[in-house]
């Protein structure tokens, strides 16, 4: 369609445009650009990776579960439900790991529980038993989610000066959803045009998820430059 590609195109000079008048015209800008230090745009990318790898994750789930597997929405949400005991216990334990090691440790830790949990499900035959790979997928998941977005946000603020921390912060925020939208919307792509026009789903599927791989994949190595940089 014509219009998306209008639309692309609009969009990307709506963003161009925002950063040069936040460069160079406000006086007082809504992001601090100029303030971000090296350390906050690495977390921010391995933020943008990660979290943008979860948005094709969960949405395809539910599509893998319902459409290939048959199950109902309600016994869908039943399959999902241990995200609500994982997530708790992985707030509790990132709290005590980040009293403990390095912040950078600690996000390096959440990429490899996004790469993980996706290569889980990216793998997982749709005549599988639930309680094989799909289960495990889903109990690590909320750890990647858990570790990365209270470390990405102390990052940031110890970065920044004192009157741009609060800001600085709000971007974790702002990075999550924008990458959510954006990496799900090219895993679409993907999965359209490799389904062989919707004859095989799971083709599709695996290649969104495949997709998501790779942004774990790019999400780990700058990690782990992260890491190596902090030690340095």
């Amino acid at each position: 369609m014509v219009y998306n590609y209008v639309l692309l195109i609009v969009g990307i000079l709506f963003l161009v445009a925002f950063v040069w008048i936040e460069l160079k015209v406000a006086g007082q800008p809504l992001v601090p650009i100029k303030a971000l230090s090296g350390e906050s745009i690495l977390a921010l990318a391995v933020i943008a990776a990660g979290w943008g790898s979860f948005g094709i994750w969960v949405y395809y789930l539910w599509d893998f579960l319902e459409v290939l597997r048959g199950y109902s929405a309600l016994a869908a949400c039943a399959q999902n439900a241990p995200v609500a005991i994982s997530g708790l216990l992985a707030s509790v334990a990132t709290g005590t790991l980040l009293s403990k090691t390095k912040v950078s440790n600690v996000l390096l830790l959440a990429t490899l529980f996004f790469l993980i949990g996706q290569i889980l499900i990216a793998t997982a035959p749709p005549t599988q038993i639930y309680w094989a790979q799909t289960f495990v997928s889903i109990i690590i998941m909320p750890w990647g989610m858990d570790m990365s977005f209270p470390s990405g946000t102390i990052i940031l603020s110890n970065s920044t000066v004192k009157e741009h921390q609060g800001v600085a912060a709000s971007l974790v925020n702002t990075v999550v959803n924008y990458s959510i939208s954006i990496a799900l919307g090219i895993a679409g792509t993907v999965d359209r045009n490799v389904n062989k026009g919707g004859r095989d789903v799971l083709g599709g599927y695996r290649g969104a998820w495949y997709f998501g791989i790779g942004l774990d994949v790019v999400a780990v190595i700058i990690a782990l430059y992260f890491v190596w940089r902090m030690r340095g």
